[in-house]
């Protein structure tokens, strides 16, 4: 009888301690405010998935889903980058660039740290990713190293909330062995 009793009085902690962190899963008790994914905007949602589609191109190496992503110019800042201003540039140069990066490591995947996020009230998407893979193809003249590679950065993507499209990138990151070299190529190409 006692162990029946305290069988009975477990359950109800457990049920009891069960409700109170339902409760608190949509309150700010856990720092999540009650802001619901069923509340999300849809074009908040459509702005994430634009953003989710270009990095699943890159895993997926399909130009065309990348280009579907990208307004026909898109403004690019790359914060550490030899040339940090912002420039503007076409979305099919952009998809090139893309893929001269994937022909160098063909096994390249992208994960994510955090994100893609829609800021509230804002059009901006921030991801944190990163990216492993090998340098083992040869692309725009350099040859592969087969060494490999691991890099990571965080890019706040502006994207038309309208068109769902990117028009607009900020990205602060860390290199590959591929690219640093492919910089000092084109630096030493436009000194000649």
């Amino acid at each position: 009888m006692t162990l029946m009793a305290n069988s009975r009085a477990s359950c109800v902690w457990v049920v009891l301690l069960f409700s109170i962190v339902a409760s608190m899963v949509g309150s700010s008790s856990f720092g999540v405010d009650a802001f619901s994914a069923a509340a999300v905007p849809k074009n908040v949602i459509k702005m994430e998935e634009t953003v989710r589609r270009y990095f699943q191109g890159v895993n997926d190496k399909d130009p065309e889903m990348i280009r579907s992503c990208f307004a026909d110019e898109a403004t690019i800042r790359d914060v550490c980058g030899i040339n940090d201003s912002q420039r503007t540039v076409q979305a099919q140069d952009l998809v090139d660039r893309c893929m001269d990066f994937l022909t160098a490591h063909p096994d390249c995947v992208v994960k994510f740290h955090y994100g893609p996020e829609c800021g509230r009230g804002s059009n901006w998407v921030v991801a944190h990713w990163y990216e492993t893979g090998t340098w083992s193809g040869e692309s725009c003249g350099l040859a592969p190293t087969n060494k490999p590679m691991a890099v990571e950065g965080q890019t706040r993507f502006l994207v038309d909330p309208e068109k769902n499209v990117i028009t607009d990138f900020v990205v602060t990151r860390t290199f590959t062995e591929w690219e640093q070299a492919f910089l000092e190529k084109q630096h030493a190409t436009s000194e000649k």
